[in-house]
């Protein structure tokens, strides 16, 4: 616990933290903005701060300024020009147009110079035919004005493998980057058999609590941003995978508290007591998770994400003393570490933290009720 303390103190004395400040919080149970949202399910932010909300349960984009007031509803449930079934992965793309991944289809809104709000239906083209609708994982457009659909696909070999489909701004469909693979990749989700053609998906069978899950995002060049999460190193990768420059920063590991560690094994051993087969005929489920066997220490790092500027975030595992705060070592586009910037919001991995000039979007979940807010933070 001392040493949990120290990094703790180490960690919020350095001149080089940035505290954001949050500016609004927009939910259901929000004191100041109240605003009904089903499930959050992407973020983008525009050039006037403004932060466009995607809504799977009630299919709409919901637009709110930086202080938290509703300024825009785009869209509605249905299968016309500008409605949605599904929207996801919204971004902002050149001309500050509007792009939502919606099922197979990608639309596209246009700024409505009256407003200057991108909420104008413009046109869609059509993405990967069997697209996962479901995911929440971002979309990105970069400099080159390529179109990046993510895509995942479960192979023989237990992982799931991820890569982006890349399409020209207008719809042209071009080629693919692929997500490397890591020796602590594991399967996302683990299943049980119900019949000789079906299967059940279980949660929390694929990987143990505090497992280094590999991370990666796209940069705003046209590569891939990735690492193991074992160590403090990120890879840049191209199309073929060719590693272009490593990126690391020598840091402390931090161990996992006992009781910390001890209670999510107990939570680990009670879910797999609750199986009504052995967990050796679970399916994706991780040797790890077969041995009930936790690591010692935390990841080094959990997500990735690369600004409008290009800076590269990576979000840390915040020590239990302000757990309930994301904290993010800040690097220049040439990889050289500035600034560790700590949001006063546990910011859920998805739909991931979205990051515009001094704005940061992200969603909290409610640990006692599950419900959903956004939170918008300035630094």
């Amino acid at each position: 616990m001392l040493n949990i303390l120290a990094v703790t103190l180490a960690l919020l004395a350095q001149s080089d933290t940035v505290h954001a400040r949050i500016t609004a919080r927009i939910g259901e149970n929000s004191p100041t903005t109240p605003f009904l949202l089903g499930e959050i399910s992407g973020f983008a932010i525009d050039t006037a701060g403004r932060v466009y909300v995607a809504d799977f349960q009630d299919p709409r984009i919901v637009v709110f300024g930086r202080d938290g007031r509703h300024l825009a509803t785009i869209g509605r449930k249905g299968r016309g020009p500008g409605e949605f079934s599904a929207p996801t992965g919204p971004v902002i793309g050149p001309g500050g147009a509007l792009y939502v991944r919606n099922m197979d289809q990608v639309e596209r809104f246009t700024v409505d110079p009256s407003t200057g709000i991108a909420s104008r239906f413009d046109r869609s083209f059509s993405g990967p035919s069997l697209a996962p609708w479901q995911s929440k994982l971002p979309s990105i457009i970069d400099h080159a004005r390529r179109f990046y659909f993510p895509v995942e696909v479960g192979m023989p070999d237990g992982l799931t493998h991820y890569s982006y489909i890349r399409y020209a701004i207008d719809g042209r469909r071009l080629d693919s980057l692929p997500v490397p693979l890591y020796p602590t990749s594991r399967s996302s989700w683990a299943s049980v058999q119900t019949s000789p053609n079906g299967g059940r998906v279980v949660g929390g069978l694929a990987i143990v609590p505090f497992h280094p899950v590999p991370a990666w995002t796209v940069t705003e060049n046209g590569t891939v941003l990735s690492g193991p999460a074992d160590r403090y190193e990120l890879n840049e990768t191209d199309t073929r995978g060719t590693v272009l420059r490593t990126i690391r920063r020598p840091i402390a590991v931090e161990r996992i508290p006992v009781a910390e560690r001890a209670e999510s094994l107990q939570a680990l051993r009670r879910r797999i007591d609750s199986l009504p087969i052995p967990i050796g005929r679970v399916r994706g489920a991780s040797e790890e998770v077969k041995a009930q066997g936790l690591p010692l220490t935390y990841p080094f790092y959990r997500a990735l994400q690369v600004a409008n500027d290009n800076q590269v975030w990576v979000r840390r595992w915040s020590p239990p003393s302000i757990k309930r705060s994301s904290v993010f070592d800040v690097f220049t586009p040439a990889g050289s570490y500035t600034r560790t910037v700590i949001v006063p919001a546990d910011c859920a991995l998805l739909p991931v933290v979205i990051i515009r000039g001094n704005t940061i979007a992200c969603m909290e979940v409610d640990p006692d009720t599950g419900a959903e807010s956004v939170i918008i933070a300035g630094f």
